[in-house]
């Protein structure tokens, strides 16, 4: 990159923005820049792992790239509204400006410096310059019911100071005008509107943990007089007896209903200083400001649509990430010292054992959140700083989706409704992992009729609960793997058979013969492409003549994240870009998301999947059996590839062109 391209990089891009604001010095700022030459690790990364700057700080840095160019722009009318208020002069406002072209600080920052104005004056003017209403911080408590409705963290990440709730308008005191976007999406987490005022407090984040920790606290939502009644052992700590079927439920108010009790666990927890330990854990798990905070998390989580929550331990404070689309976005931070009690009341809830730390493990909740009922996954890993939690939210609706709704094309799409309605054979689902594959193989069950056939399914886990199927739950620890229960699954007279995946030679030999002697089996592989199946399973050792008498098709499938249709804007492509994308030269125009309130500013909003569907014919069946190369199977035929079929989405303004890069193998 050029000295001048340097130098037109903005100041979320280079980290000027961070010298501006006097969280880094220029000299740090520049070693970090020299390093990232000489070793080609971020800037960024430099600074984040040597503590200069926060997950957080570093996120409201970054997430401005995503927004429109106007909040790009730097808010230089704040003198002169000053001089309009008569709190400085022209000439005072002359040499501020001087100064500030030469350090590149914030021209707030030099008047105070300079003592021409004081905190109140800049709130003030801020105000008027932003269209914010002003309040002295010390003359605006704040109402318990505000606190309550925010977890301390978010609102020390959002530097925001919750002062007064009407409803679902949240009232908070913020010391900069800084990204109201920023508080928007906090509000969709809490599910509140969020009305910012500008205050004049230094520092902001003093005073909201001022104001927390002076919060009387609330009961702990029955839980401990549940406790008391039960009258468990305290080391015992598991929700070993909680009734079957039992739905957390997650109300607006983050507050959990509904009957939930924390019984005991049959397995001793270790004596002495470690059984204190997590009793105490056991303890603040069940208090009040831990509960609301893992409320707020899940809930904030099903608000967004996320499909995953990250809970990652750093320092010096662990990272709240949900997955959207397929990205991960920093949401909140948790404190060190409740860190572990959050943990374990995700463990508690998810019926894991909480003195183990030591070892992974898996769990699973049911709840009721945002109006939908959720089936959540939670897998623990004991990294170097701690616990590391993933809950995977499957939402229970998703069962439903048919094959229209998988984003195929017409003609693929009636391709798979006339594979699906054969008799027998076999039909594989490839991909990654997180490719949308259980999604297909449930859609193509919703094309059965459960009233008059025997379907089956093993999978490991059971994600969804699909109604009139029977479903296995595969577990190894008592080996119940998928070839034994396949062997027993044979003499169940089943018509329809999904193998959950097919990860060894001795599944894959028993479900081929099942495709052939008159079963209609589904299953998966982990391979790149639909191609590839017939490769990953001659290597497996089955022989060419069986996977040619019992394949019946591939279908090979990526998801890509759509544009977002409120922000969604044409531009003209360069003869360069349309060449690398394999695009008609004559392409006038494509489309991509400009970003706004409703996809995050990243331009997209929801996925849709790109197929490609390998039929096997007589023709290709016969080229299987001799070991003829893949390639020329295909040749001459009407197989279309996924980065063919991704290439249609963008032409037809579905899909941003940058998602052909990141997910079509080139």
């Amino acid at each position: 990159m050029s000295d001048e391209n340097e130098q037109q990089k903005p100041d979320y891009i280079s980290g000027d923005a961070l010298v501006k604001q006097d969280l880094i010095t220029r000299e740090e700022l520049e070693e970090a820049h020299a390093r990232e030459k000489e070793s080609g690790t971020p800037w960024y990364r430099q600074l984040l792992h040597s503590g200069k700057v926060s997950f957080g700080v570093l996120e409201d840095l970054l997430y401005r790239e995503f927004h429109p160019k106007s909040t790009h722009e730097t808010h230089h009318q704040l003198g002169k509204t000053l001089v309009e208020m008569r709190a400085i002069t022209e000439e005072q406002l002359q040499e501020a400006l001087a100064e500030q072209k030469k350090s590149g600080r914030l021209l707030g920052s030099i008047l105070l410096d300079r003592g021409w104005i004081n905190r109140r004056t800049r709130a003030k003017a801020l105000g008027k310059q932003h269209r914010m209403e002003f309040a002295e911080a010390e003359k605006t408590p704040s109402e318990r019911e505000a606190l309550d409705a925010v977890p301390e963290s978010m609102a020390r990440k959002h530097n925001m100071l919750p002062v007064r709730l009407e409803g679902d308008k949240l009232t908070v005191l913020v010391n900069t005008p800084q990204d109201r976007q920023a508080l928007r999406n906090a509000g969709l987490l809490l599910g509140k509107r969020i009305h910012p005022v500008l205050c004049d407090l230094d520092d902001i984040r003093e005073e909201i943990e001022t104001r927390y920790r002076q919060r009387p606290q609330r009961s702990l939502l029955g839980l401990r007089k549940k406790n008391k009644e039960a009258a468990p052992d305290k080391s015992k700590v598991k929700e070993r007896d909680r009734p079957a079927g039992v739905v957390t439920t997650f109300t607006q108010e983050g507050e959990e209903k509904g009957e939930q009790t924390v019984a005991t666990k049959s397995d001793e927890v270790k004596a002495g200083s470690d059984s204190t330990r997590f009793e105490e854990i056991a303890r603040e798990a069940s208090g009040a400001p831990v509960v609301k905070l893992v409320s707020t998390i899940i809930e904030g989580a099903a608000n967004s649509a996320a499909t995953d929550i990250h809970i990652d331990p750093q320092e010096p404070e662990a990272r709240v990430r949900y997955r959207i689309d397929g990205i991960l976005h920093d949401v909140m931070s948790i404190p060190k010292h409740i860190e572990q009690a959050v943990i374990s009341r995700i463990k508690i809830l998810s019926d894991l054992d909480i003195t183990e730390t030591r070892h992974p493990q898996d769990g699973h909740m049911r709840l009721r959140a945002s109006n939908a009922e959720y089936d959540v996954r939670v897998a623990s890993l004991p990294t170097f700083l701690g616990e590391r939690i993933v809950l995977r939210l499957l939402d229970q609706s998703s069962v439903l989706a048919g094959i229209r709704d998988l984003g195929l094309e017409k003609d693929d799409e009636g391709k798979l409704v006339r594979l699906i309605g054969q008799p027998y054979g076999m039909i594989l689902v490839t991909g990654p992992t997180g490719s949308g594959k259980t999604t297909t193989l449930y859609a193509a069950l919703n094309q059965k009729n459960v009233l008059t056939e025997s379907i089956v399914t093993l999978e490991d886990p059971v994600e969804y609960q699909l109604s009139g199927i029977n479903q296995v739950q595969i577990d190894t620890d008592i080996d119940r793997t998928f070839a034994r229960t396949l062997r027993a699954a044979l003499r169940q007279d089943i018509d329809v058979l999904l193998v959950g995946e097919i990860r060894d030679a001795e599944t894959a030999y028993i479900a081929i013969r099942a495709a052939m002697t008159g079963h209609l089996v589904f299953s998966t592989l982990h391979t790149n492409d639909a191609l590839e199946a017939v490769g990953t399973l001659r290597n497996m050792g089955v022989p060419s003549y069986l996977i040619a008498s019992a394949l019946t098709a591939v279908v090979g499938q990526r998801l890509v994240r759509k544009i977002c249709p409120d922000c969604r804007t044409g531009f003209e492509p360069s003869h360069e870009y349309l060449q690398s994308l394999g695009l008609p030269e004559d392409t006038k125009e494509l489309y991509k998301g400009e970003g706004c309130e409703n996809c995050y500013h990243t331009g997209n909003r929801g996925r849709t999947g790109i197929f490609e569907i390998f039929e096997v014919t007589p023709d290709v069946r016969k080229m299987i059996a001799t070991d003829q190369p893949m390639e020329d199977m295909v040749a001459g035929s009407d197989y279309k590839r996924m980065g063919e079929r991704c290439r249609t989405k963008v032409l037809n303004g579905d899909v941003n062109p940058e998602e052909y890069f990141r997910v079509v193998r080139m």
